[in-house]
């Protein structure tokens, strides 16, 4: 019943997202032994925990897959990277941009002067790094920093939500 709902829902389909998803329910005895189905005992209480377990399966995965579709390409801009230097040039901290900035990869290690009081704001900041960074006084709502590394990063003053 599980892997017909996820068949019919697109953004569940493993063939959509390349995320292979695949929730099965049974008891240990029934799996070692290949019981057939219908000589399975199945109490209703076993039926609403299997129930629950993929439930959670499913809402625990759905976010990353939605996340992984709605991103968009990597920019190709030669200087991507650089534009976090100049920031969000709306100064929008509710996330509208007249251009995403795309920070995704971007290494900006031991940067202490170019970032400081900079608007990032809905910011695609994904696996970059920014560890000994300067960030004081920086507005980052609603950036996307989903692996980023801010590890030894001063936030004094900004604005982070």
């Amino acid at each position: 019943m599980l892997s017909r709902i996820i068949n019919k829902t697109p953004w569940l389909s493993s063939s959509s997202t390349h995320v292979p998803l695949r929730v099965t329910c049974s008891s240990s005895e029934a799996a070692s032994k290949r019981v057939p189905k219908s000589k399975e005992s199945s109490s209703p209480l076993r039926t609403v925990a299997c129930g629950l377990l993929a439930v959670c399966t499913v809402a625990t995965a759905s976010p990353v897959i939605a996340a992984n579709q709605r991103l968009p390409p990597l920019s190709t801009e030669p200087n991507r990277c650089e534009r976090a230097f100049v920031g969000n040039t709306i100064c929008q901290a509710n996330g509208v941009y007249n251009k995403p900035l795309d920070l995704r990869f971007c290494d900006y290690t031991n940067e202490k002067s170019n970032l400081k009081g900079k608007s990032v704001a809905a910011a695609l900041m994904s696996d970059a790094k920014f560890d000994g960074a300067d960030m004081s006084e920086a507005v980052m709502s609603k950036a996307y920093a989903v692996g980023a590394s801010f590890k030894g990063t001063d936030f004094s003053n900004a604005v982070l939500d």
